[in-house]
């Protein structure tokens, strides 16, 4: 499979033009409740099919109660996107507090909102596959960053910007919080500023992904937003029924873990992402397909690097996803640092067998978390 590189046209008008439409979106997309499904199986009242519309002050109170459901069932793997009130999200994030009184360090679940289109989006604990994904892409720009850096006495100035819950938006998106799987801050004495954005998604929602890069560049002023998309198939399922079967947990879990890792070393051999199955259950689907989209500020092109593509590593993988140190920089610390500027690397085959071993943990996870649970014990899973 060749992979490729490919400038895209934003499906939205990201800084050009956008703003004269922002009315009739609005107006359109107040009426609108659109749901990613969650990779796990979720209370009934969870379960919405994308793109459902619903009157207005009705449709209000039940998204409300979707996503308060969510927010207390608290199961892994999930997503939620509905439309809500700024009065009414205030009021959905008081009862998020109370519920988890700790929620300003906790990473999940997460509550956001963006307050140009009126989006509450709840996230529950993602899968080893999503958080590795998203470490194991800054990781190596930071580092990079701050060797070169170094050179120069201005390593100290670059760092990692973790999942903080972030509220200081401006303009349409004032009144927004944000919770991002990653970045980049710059901080010296005179400027404090995140710089670079990641979002990745796990068989989410393509647009819903998209809808974040103008809240993190306009909204924010970051200089670039990465957009990370990995996609499974099939999507995870707990097996319907009980294993009756199981004796020692420990044993078990080992046991399922050491199968798995066959499979991984399979999969490297074969430069495949198939999936992981184990007692004729699907504990990890296939690793379809992944790309990363890098987004700038004052574009409105995306230049997106393919890596998985049906199932495969592309041959043609990218040597660079365009990143220069001069990104990490706030424009007037840049211009006054006087050093050359350098594209930093990207070593993409690294990155996807990286990709691969995080497979084999969510499988594992999965599979840990079903026998934890008391669900291991009864008759065989699908």
């Amino acid at each position: 499979m060749k992979g490729s590189r490919q400038e895209m046209q934003s499906k939205e008008h990201q800084n050009t033009g956008w703003p004269r439409f922002g009315k009739i979106f609005r107006d359109w997309w107040s009426h609108a409740t659109v749901v990613s499904p969650a990779i796990n199986q979720l209370p009934p009242s969870i379960h919405l099919g994308s793109g459902c519309f619903s009157a207005p002050d009705k449709g209000m109170d039940a998204n409300y109660n979707r996503a308060l459901n969510l927010l207390k069932s608290n199961p892994p793997e999930g997503r939620l996107d509905i439309q809500l009130s700024h009065a009414k999200y205030l009021q959905l994030e008081n009862a998020f507090f109370k519920l988890y009184p700790e929620s300003l360090e906790l990473r999940y679940p997460s509550l956001s909102y963006d307050s140009f289109t009126e989006t509450v989006t709840v996230v529950t604990c993602p899968g080893n596959i999503h958080e590795s994904a998203a470490i194991d892409l800054l990781g190596p720009i930071v580092a990079h960053a701050e060797e070169y850096l170094s050179t120069y006495s201005l390593a100290s100035r670059i760092g990692s910007y973790g999942s903080t819950t972030t509220d200081d938006f401006e303009g349409e998106f004032e009144g927004s919080t944000k919770q991002p799987d990653g970045g980049v801050r710059y901080s010296d004495l005179d400027d404090d500023k995140v710089t670079v954005v990641l979002e990745a998604g796990f068989s989410e929602d393509y647009n819903s992904l998209c809808r974040s890069k103008n809240m993190w560049i306009i909204g924010h002023g970051v200089n670039v937003y990465i957009l990370l998309c990995l996609t499974e198939k099939p999507r995870f399922k707990n097996p319907t029924t009980e294993y009756g079967d199981i004796g020692d947990v420990k044993s078990a879990i080992n046991l399922m873990k050491s199968t798995m890792g066959e499979t991984l070393g399979l999969n490297l051999s074969n430069n495949r992402h198939a999936l992981y199955l184990y007692r004729g259950h699907k504990w990890a689907g296939e690793l379809k397909d992944v790309f990363i989209e890098v987004w700038r500020a004052g574009t409105s092109i995306a230049s997106r690097y393919y890596l998985v593509q049906d199932g495969r590593t592309c041959d043609d993988l990218p040597t660079t996803l365009g990143i220069k140190i001069s990104d990490l920089f706030p424009d007037n610390a840049w211009r006054a640092a006087h050093i050359p500027d350098k594209v930093i690397p990207f070593n993409a085959t690294v990155y996807v067998q990286t990709l691969m071993g995080a497979m084999r943990s969510t499988a594992g996870d999965r599979f840990t978390k079903f026998i934890k649970k008391g669900r291991g014990r009864g008759g065989e899973g699908d």
